[in-house]
């Protein structure tokens, strides 16, 4: 061991080399490794070996689970099927870390390895969290200045961005009185080394309370449902810029309207680099309907329609992969605490349904809060 540390210490292998080697060890590699030698552990720590771990792991994506069981926070996480094989099986394993009881499970999302979690109501509270190094911070209060918007009234949500170019994780704040008084709109740069929220202008009004499902971040791109004025539209935040944009919806598109009986019908996913919206017909859906957004200054979607197979036609729409396969899971586990067993992967080419069973967590007798997240990342750095 000694002349083996010797060998490496000298000249013999570039310091560029070894970067580039140990980036291609699995996770729990490289936590072993950081423990084993200071010299390795300091080649881990380097900012250039975590952004060449993301990339790669950009090309390896995972599937993320989230549990909140008797309040305690869980990670669980298995390689996301490039071509899955009915009744084949997926192992998730657990990230070992441990948060605060505090950490609201009620809503989250995931961008570039970090996971928001955020509650609305009296007790508002949004944390980060980073599932594989253990890290959180617990985001600062918005304060509300506007005297005519009382805060027991105020709606706020919180969304999270991440621009590749800058490499910067934003969260954009939305404040709104649920009428026509301006919104407040504040961002908080996580890499900027103080946690402060800064106001930001929009050339138009809009209301973030839609039945629209969801928030995804595309290409440094973050986008929500929204009200602007009567209607529905997809704002468009751009992480990089802060500027605002708005998509229209297609004049065929159904089930936009708040008053609609089947409220938040529509969901929004990545649809290989597009904006996609899932369009739920009917409660048990015969149809899979999907608009995918071929141009965003002309408010432009294309739609696809696909008979949905029986034994996925009561299950709960998850996302799209990176080869194109629709994702569904057995429909609210958190209300009727069914267990979830397996995944079902829709090939919209060859219209066949694979069963994918998941071992892993089944130590949870009884759990009420459960989200999977489709092309999770591995992300070694948080801020």
């Amino acid at each position: 061991m000694k002349r083996l540390k010797q060998q490496l210490n000298s000249d013999h292998i570039p310091v560029d080399l070894l970067i580039d080697i140990l980036s291609l060890l699995p996770r729990k590699s490289i936590d072993r490794f950081r423990c084993v030698w200071k010299f390795w552990g300091n080649i881990l720590r380097r900012p250039d070996f975590t952004e060449l771990f993301l990339t790669k792991s950009s090309t390896r994506p995972r599937i993320l689970f989230t549990f909140k069981v008797e309040g305690k926070l869980f990670f669980y996480s298995s390689p996301q099927p490039e071509n899955p094989d009915d009744n084949s099986t997926l192992v998730a394993t657990r990230y070992h870390t441990s948060f605060p009881e505090y950490v609201p499970s009620y809503r989250c999302s995931t961008v570039c390895g970090l996971v928001l979690f955020y509650k609305a109501g009296k007790r508002k509270v949004s944390v980060i969290c980073n599932p594989v190094t253990g890290e959180f911070l617990t985001l600062p209060k918005v304060l509300i200045k506007n005297k005519t918007l009382p805060e027991a009234k105020a709606i706020s949500r919180v969304c999270l961005g991440y621009d590749r170019i800058s490499k910067q994780f934003k969260v954009l704040c939305v404040i709104s009185s649920g009428c026509e008084r301006p919104n407040t709109l504040q961002v908080l740069t996580l890499e900027s080394g103080k946690l402060l929220w800064r106001r930001i202008q929009c050339e138009f009004h809009f209301m973030k309370i839609s039945s629209i499902r969801g928030e995804v971040c595309i290409n440094g791109v973050l986008y929500f449902g929204a009200r602007l004025g009567l209607s529905s539209v997809v704002v468009c935040f751009n992480v990089m810029s802060e500027k605002f944009g708005f998509i229209n919806f297609d004049k065929d598109m159904k089930g936009e309207d708040d008053d609609s009986y089947l409220h938040g019908r529509l969901a929004l996913f990545n649809y290989k680099g597009k904006l996609g919206i899932r369009e739920a017909t009917d409660y048990f859906d015969e149809e899979l309907v999907l608009w995918v957004l071929e141009d965003a200054g002309n408010h432009k979607w294309s739609k696809q329609a696909y008979e949905l197979p029986p034994l996925v036609r009561h299950e709960r729409f998850v996302g799209m992969t990176g080869t194109g396969d629709i994702v569904f899971m057995p429909p609210f586990p958190g209300f009727f605490r069914l267990k979830i067993n397996c995944l079902y992967f829709y090939n919209l080419k060859r219209k066949t349904v694979a069963r994918v069973n998941i071992q892993g967590f089944e130590e949870f007798k009884d759990y009420r809060t459960f989200d999977t997240f489709l092309g999770y990342v591995e992300n070694l750095k948080f801020t």
